[in-house]
């Protein structure tokens, strides 16, 4: 195996992650940003309310 074949491997990996994950982070960064703007409104500063959200609709995404 040379350099090229290494780097070959290593750059599909890391495509193939980035593919993997993109759902998942993409659903979480939209429901963040949409419980931010409901915190921003509504003045109310809870963590939980920013946790929860996320880890229920990241387990719809990832089932």
């Amino acid at each position: 195996m040379n350099e090229a074949d290494a780097l070959d491997i290593v750059q599909y990996a890391v495509w193939t992650v980035l593919v993997a994950s993109a759902p998942v982070v993409l659903v979480a960064m939209v429901v963040g940003i949409g419980i931010a703007l409901i915190q921003a409104l509504t003045q109310v500063q809870e963590i939980t309310l920013t946790f929860v959200p996320k880890i229920v609709a990241i387990m719809l995404v990832v089932a």
